[in-house]
């Protein structure tokens, strides 16, 4: 059985992502990310990237996702809010499920952050 027929398989996973990007754009932290965005393409991307990441046979459809986020200057504390929605999102999923969901978008980080935390290196 595979992390994503675990999880449910389509249905709850895919409701889970929709809940997690609607959360993100209306974060007060992080949402100014989202504003003027397609959240119904965002969805179907991040989507395709958890099922994968859960074992699905889904093949992902989205721009190349480093450098369409590095365009986007995501600070490390920007990501750590994103894991932190994404954890709260993924609560009621098996631990293994929430476990290899969150290590995938952890793998994520030090390619798509621009290396700098919440304070700008200026201000440090």
């Amino acid at each position: 059985m595979t992390l994503f027929q675990a999880a449910g398989g389509e249905a709850p996973v895919r409701a889970a992502v929709d809940r997690f990007v609607d959360r993100m754009a209306q974060d007060f932290v992080i949402g100014f990310f989202f504003a003027g965005k397609d959240l119904a393409r965002i969805k179907v991307h991040e989507y395709e990237h958890a099922a994968r990441a859960l074992g699905a046979d889904t093949r992902y459809t989205g721009e190349p996702i480093v450098p369409t986020h590095r365009a986007l200057r995501i600070n490390a504390g920007q990501f750590r809010r994103r894991l932190a929605l994404l954890r709260a999102e993924l609560a009621a999923f098996p631990e293994a499920v929430r476990e290899r969901w969150l290590e995938e978008q952890r793998r994520l980080e030090a390619l798509i952050t621009d290396g700098t935390d919440c304070v700008p290196p200026e201000l440090a």
